[in-house]
């Protein structure tokens, strides 16, 4: 089989998930996602077949059929099996019937599995909805446990599979390779609730969070600016990584790029000018190759970050001026299009997730996040070894000065150095 013919069967996988409050709106964004998607022709064919079983079903092509992988030993998976550990047994099919089915409260999370072709790349999607925040503190701390343990099972599954001495070379991407938080902003102040920032701070340890505002057509520009604003001032306030589109390194780039470069005429700056080009030399050599117009579109989704989203109307045929059907809302004064640049940030966002961001995204959650995680593992592993050791010690005889040496490398061990997050200098 000849490479392109082999690149034309390679399928990517990108797994999301959407977190905020209740009533935000997450599952009508996954809705109206779902409505800009283009199925594959294997996943297409198989909705007009009848469903003779509601049982799970693996295919042997990997068709559409639910999948029986496992992906979270507790909460927020539906269903589980009998031994606690939850099963994927959400296939196309299924998540077809979820995403244009009636629109229902979520009260479980649910995994839909979308097969489809962007770009002529075909891209398996999946999307998890989580049930909303809601209640008490102790609560909202609870359901953020359970999303974490979700978080860390996957990483877990890819740990599993790297010990193998035989590795499944077909074996599934499962890790979250992005958390869509949405914010609510009819809350009693501007910017993040403590509650957010609460659980941001804690998922960000785990996963890429890309900031949503939900709800979007109720707000005016002015509203809109501002609202940005103070979600970033209190993201940086409380060290919340959010994801970055454009790290600074090629942000000053890009600025190099298009602002023209004014002469010195006293030596003095001439001096600091050449000193700060053989500081920065090697660390812009990776990035010379990057082109500019791809340097201009990181930008952009940059400075879109909070993206707003508004969802389309349900229940509701809703037509342009062109008698076009689009996904959209419509109102006294006209129809908003929820694609349309000039009202939200949607078709930006589905583009950064679907297209130009989407290995980066995979990259940082394998390169960082797992490689985090895994690490994390194996330290807390050791020193769990090291406590026995002391303990079998204690039990043979008083601690000798070899005991002490093992207790303080155990207690080096455990004191690590924090590591830098995956944008940081």
């Amino acid at each position: 089989m000849s490479y392109s013919m082999r690149r034309k069967n390679l399928v990517s996988e990108l797994n999301l998930m959407v977190v905020g409050n209740s009533g935000v709106g997450k599952t009508s964004f996954i809705r109206t996602l779902f409505g800009t998607l283009q199925l594959r022709a294997s996943a297409l064919k198989s909705l007009h077949k009848p469903d003779s079983s509601n049982s799970t079903t693996t295919s042997s092509k990997g068709s559409i059929t639910p999948d029986n992988r496992p992906t979270s030993p507790t909460s927020p998976t539906s269903p589980t099996t009998g031994n606690g550990i939850g099963t994927k047994a959400n296939g196309t099919k299924d998540s077809v019937g979820y995403a244009t089915g009636p629109l229902e409260r979520t009260l479980n999370s649910f995994e839909a599995l979308f097969e489809i072709e962007e770009s002529s790349e075909k891209i398996n999607l999946t999307m998890v909805d989580t049930p909303g925040f809601v209640g008490t503190d102790e609560v909202v701390d609870t359901h953020c446990d359970e999303i974490l343990a979700y978080l860390e099972y996957q990483f877990d599954l890819t740990l599993a599979e790297e010990r193998k001495v035989r590795r499944n070379p077909k074996a599934t991407d499962n890790q979250i390779h992005a958390c869509l938080y949405f914010i609510d902003h009819k809350g009693p102040q501007l910017g993040l609730s403590e509650a957010d920032i609460h659980i941001l701070k804690r998922l960000g340890t785990r996963v890429n969070l890309i900031p949503v505002i939900a709800r979007a057509d109720t707000l005016t520009r002015a509203q809109t600016k501002r609202m940005k604003l103070a979600i970033l001032k209190d993201a940086v306030q409380n060290q919340i990584q959010f994801f970055q589109f454009l790290s600074p390194k090629l942000a000053k780039q890009l600025l190099d790029q298009e602002t023209p470069k004014k002469g010195i005429n006293h030596a003095e700056g001439e001096e600091e000018d050449e000193e700060e080009d053989e500081e920065e030399d090697e660390d812009e050599d990776e990035d010379d190759d990057l082109d500019p117009e791809i340097l201009e579109e990181k930008a952009l989704l940059q400075s879109m970050t909070p993206f707003t989203v508004i969802s389309q109307e349900e229940g509701v045929e809703v037509q342009d001026e062109k008698g076009n059907r689009i996904q959209g809302r419509e109102f006294p004064w006209g129809t908003l299009n929820c694609l349309d640049s000039k009202h939200c940030d949607l078709s930006g966002l589905r583009s950064a997730l679907l297209l130009s961001h989407r290995s980066e995204l995979k990259e940082i959650t394998y390169g960082f996040f797992y490689e985090k995680y895994r690490t994390e593992r194996l330290m807390a592993r050791t020193k769990s070894q090291h406590i026995q050791h002391l303990k079998d010690q204690t039990k043979s005889g008083p601690t000798t000065p070899s005991g002490l040496k093992n207790k303080e490398s155990m207690l080096s061990i455990s004191s690590g150095a924090p590591i830098a997050g995956p944008w940081e200098e």
